[in-house]
């Protein structure tokens, strides 16, 4: 108990009245590296955190006590998200805000606190979208050029913290920064989004734009150019998946090795609901809604369900088109029936249903972040198993988007139906009936605006409204005409021959001539920023004898910066040497770097930089 004791109060930054030594500190290195005994370590850490009051010293240590890259005790990070979340408050600038994220990604603790660390990183992002963005427009076409240009990274930045902070759990930590983002989000970009969008659609009188080609067209822009080449092409149809988690994952896909993405996008047919949407993605000419049931006709042939689908692409294209859902297809042998699939078609869509299933019920609508990054998994497995099957050419698309905000919303987003002869379907975002009278809150088309066959019209609530529906969800809605609901997107992926991903090149560029004292400082340099195709480099440093002895401590570091400015893909590091260098005095020992092989346990040597050890003699006093 004295030894454990001593060394966890060495390891303290705290505790003034114990040194740390050097030995003491590559054994804590090595105990937490330890595969086999750093459950020990954390057993241990928890206890001497409470016996050695280590949180009722931080609490007097104030807010700007640094603890630099002291991780003993899971307090140290609880500590330092809990001060960034105060330092959110203060109006704390991003460089701030941000080192100290990137700082503890090198902690113990770091994988147990990484969603409140990334949390915070995205309200930051947040912040400082909004402060850089104009939400003006003067037309339709700009509106939705200057959403695909930069504003869905908003609701991108909005998703992604609302994911980490439910992730982590902690609400009492981050119960403000909550309420600001939930309130800044809804406040300051969708609802004046939505207000001076629906001030453009309300000048409309048909449903059309210059901008973006129409969904209806999507088989023949984007589907018949493989064919008129001869070659096959996979459709992966998933529900809800809106722009900005579309763009989202088509920059997660393209760090995949031998994959490529290119992303564009279509303007989504009105009403914005899955029967239509579904249907606006295959080959015909007229579409047609019941205005009672909803469902879709697609030149007189049903478009409802999987098996209607597929019978209506088999027609179209001489039994060489088939449609499957996703969960039939993950589960197919690859060898046998995966490229049967592919050799006695041309064409073959796959359904895949996450993100609505989720987000279209009050009971799970809560839910529908982590749904989104369930159907990125998903998809992920989809566009590998597609090229295990030898499809190379792949198509993501959606049926519709949505509007979603995390907290509840405020009684005065509901907006009134509008007097009318007759209604005959009514959802939150769209209302279909007949002698519609349009309101200063509702936008009406008939049928015919909408390139719609029918005798009836359809009211939409402008802005964020919702009609009324007894037992539907509000917080995730669909139907309407918001940017985030019909800005459809369209991401082209396809697997090339060869290998086209690698990682960044880490170098040493300032060291000592000799190792003349018990610590060694390292200037380590990341030479290009991370992109989707160069990758993070791990590493793991450290001094080792020419027996392959470690002499110092060894630590673990990954280099992922993306910044375009050289100086600040620059690292300082500082390796302790422990009592085995003493054997070694006077003899040439190196400078480690080593690696993990991806996908692998082996450890390979990345780059070595020999050095002379020459302590005086005088440094065996330094302990004294």
């Amino acid at each position: 108990m004295d030894f454990v004791t001593r060394i966890f109060r060495e390891a303290n930054p705290l505790d003034l009245e114990v040194a740390q030594l050097a030995h003491s500190r590559v054994f804590l290195q090595r105990w937490k590296d330890s595969r086999a005994h750093n459950a020990s370590f954390r057993k241990w850490s928890a206890r001497l955190e409470r016996d050695l009051h280590v949180a009722a010293r931080l609490d007097v240590s104030g807010e700007g006590y640094e603890l630099g890259d002291a991780d003993a005790f899971e307090i140290f990070d609880k500590f330092v998200i809990h001060r960034l979340c105060r330092g959110f408050e203060a109006h704390h600038g991003a460089d701030k805000l941000l080192a100290p994220i990137q700082d503890r990604r090198q902690s113990f603790w770091y994988p147990a606190h990484e969603h409140g660390y990334q949390a915070i990183a995205q309200a930051v992002e947040l912040r400082e979208l909004l402060a850089r963005a104009e939400l003006s427009m003067d037309s339709i076409d700009a509106g939705l050029e200057r959403y695909r240009a930069s504003w869905w990274k908003i609701d991108r930045a909005y998703r992604r913290f609302s994911y980490h902070a439910r992730q982590y759990g902690q609400v009492n930590v981050m119960e403000k920064l909550i309420e600001w983002v939930g309130k800044i989000y809804v406040n300051n970009f969708l609802t004046p989004l939505g207000d001076r969008w629906s001030d453009q659609v309300r000048r409309m009188s048909s449903w059309t734009c210059g901008a973006l080609p129409r969904q209806r067209t999507f088989f023949e822009e984007h589907v018949r150019p493989f064919l008129n080449k001869g070659q096959k092409v996979f459709v992966i149809v998933s529900d809800a998946l809106r722009y900005e988690a579309a763009a989202d994952f088509a920059e997660r896909m393209k760090s995949e090795n031998r994959f490529t993405t290119e992303l564009g996008a279509m303007f989504g047919c009105l009403p914005s609901y899955t029967q239509l949407g579904m249907a606006s993605l295959l080959p015909g000419s007229t579409w047609e809604i019941d205005p009672v049931s909803c469902q879709v006709t697609l030149d007189g042939r049903s478009c409802t369900g999987t098996e209607a689908r597929n019978e209506i692409l088999k027609r179209a294209l001489d039994g060489k088109g088939t449609a499957i859902q996703a969960e039939q297809f993950l589960e197919m042998n690859t060898k046998v029936e995966g490229r049967t699939l592919m050799r006695d078609h041309e064409v073959i869509y796959i359904f895949h249903n996450v993100i609505d299933k989720t987000g279209d019920s009050s009971t799970t609508e809560a839910k529908t972040t982590e749904a989104v990054e369930q159907a990125f998994d998903e998809l992920v497995q989809i566009v590998k198993k597609v090229a295990n099957v030898n499809g190379n050419n792949m198509l993501l698309t959606a049926d519709h988007g949505f509007l979603f905000q995390q907290e509840p919303l405020d009684k005065g987003d509901s907006t009134a139906l509008p007097e009318a002869a007759e209604w005959t379907n009514r959802n939150r975002r769209f209302a279909i009936g007949r002698g519609i009278t349009e309101s200063g809150a509702t936008k009406v088309f008939d049928a015919s605006q909408l390139d719609l066959v029918g005798d009836w019209s359809c009211a939409f609530p402008v802005s964020l409204g919702r009609f009324p529906l007894q037992g539907s969800g509000k917080r995730y809605v669909h139907g309407g005409f918001s940017l985030q609901e019909v800005v459809i997107p369209v991401v082209h992926i396809n697997k090339s021959r060869s290998d086209d991903t690698g990682r960044v090149s880490v170098e040493i560029i300032r060291m000592p001539a000799k190792l003349t004292t018990g610590q060694i400082a390292l200037s380590i340099y990341q030479e290009k920023p991370v992109t989707p195709k160069l990758l993070p480099r791990a590493l793991k440093i450290g001094v080792y004898a020419s027996d392959g002895q470690a002499i110092s401590e060894v630590k673990a570091i990954t280099f992922d910066s993306k910044d375009e400015e050289a100086r600040k893909r620059e690292m300082s590091v500082a390796l302790v040497l422990s009592k085995a260098a003493d054997a070694h005095n006077n003899t040439t020992v190196e400078i480690r770097l080593d690696e993990t092989l991806p996908g692998t346990n082996q450890t390979v040597t990345y780059r070595s930089y020999p050095i002379k050890l020459q302590k005086p003699f005088a440094t065996d006093f330094d302990e004294f």
